[in-house]
């Protein structure tokens, strides 16, 4: 077992990852900002001399970079605040790793990928379109810098346990089956949505295989194997939560020009490593531990 510092640990990701890690034994360090609790350390990310001496501190054996700006209209709208988290924290992070000699996983995303040729290997160009992509991209440049044996894991769309719905971009489309206004939806554009306790269980089996023998590094994609459109993540989540989708009609002609990458995941699956949880089991298991977002929303399951 370790000693593992994750950052974003209030955040969708994060709490996943606390709560896997924790079930297997780790001696977990979460860490948070906004939402910091009494099991939370406060820590401004952005401030690169409260990181190097926090991890001065607390010595952990392992980092686990959840925390980002993931909102690509917000990175658009504020690009220097989405920097300052996606880049600087990511560099001062890595620093402090490398001089304590912590191993660092950063987490980014299928967005360093413009979508016109997948299904994405590991090893292939990238080209983001849009400024949370650059981001993303530049911090996974950092990070890899910084220690050649630290490593990148690039995630789809993703849900999981919710404080809202408004946190998870596939769990929010609820708010479509509840307005019950007719409505086209996209049923063209192929998403992997992935879910969170997929992810953590596989960031877990990263960490055990790296205390082992520490030959997982370098980049890594994880996605769960199912491919959705909108209208069948919606379809799906009408059938749970027993909600119609009768006002919702599939649209099958693109309504815009951005592609939805999806990933290829050879190099977790040469380690064993493989989502194994379908949309249907996983969502219905977020919703399950996300009741007091839908009772809030006077839903049930």
């Amino acid at each position: 077992m370790a000693k593992v510092m994750v950052t974003g640990a209030t955040g969708l990701l994060g709490r996943a990852v606390v709560k896997q890690l924790e079930l297997t034994g780790h001696e977990v360090v979460a860490t948070g900002f906004s939402r910091a609790s009494e099991r939370v350390h406060r820590l401004d990310l952005t401030a690169p001399l409260a990181v190097e001496a926090f991890i001065a501190r607390e010595q952990p054996q392992v980092i686990v970079h959840c925390a980002a700006e993931r909102r690509p209209d917000v990175s658009e709208q504020n690009p220097q605040a989405a920097l300052a988290l996606n880049l600087t924290a990511s560099q001062a992070l890595a620093m402090a790793a490398k001089a304590n000699n912590a191993w660092l996983i950063y987490i980014s995303t299928d967005y360093v990928f413009d979508g016109t040729q997948p299904k994405y290997a590991e090893d292939a160009a990238t080209h983001p379109v849009n400024f949370y992509g650059e981001s993303k991209l530049k911090g996974e440049e950092i990070v890899l810098n910084t220690r050649a044996d630290f490593a990148v894991l690039r995630l789809p769309i993703l849900y999981g346990q919710v404080e809202k719905l408004s946190e998870s971009a596939v769990l929010v489309l609820i708010n479509q089956l509840i307005e019950r206004r007719a409505k086209g939806v996209d049923h063209w554009a192929v998403r992997s949505p992935t879910s969170t306790a997929d992810i953590a269980q596989a960031i877990d089996k990263m960490i055990a295989q790296h205390i082992e023998a520490p030959i997982v590094q370098g980049i890594y994609h994880f996605s769960a194997a199912e491919t959705m459109t909108k209208y069948q993540m919606l379809l799906t989540l009408g059938e749970i939560l027993q909600l119609s989708t009768a006002h919702l009609t599939p649209e099958s002609t693109p309504t815009d020009n951005a592609k939805r990458p999806s990933l290829s995941c050879a190099r977790l699956a040469v380690l064993g490593i493989r989502s194994d949880i379908d949309f249907a089991t996983g969502v219905r298991q977020a919703l399950t531990q996300s009741s007091g977002a839908l009772a809030a929303l006077g839903l049930t399951l």
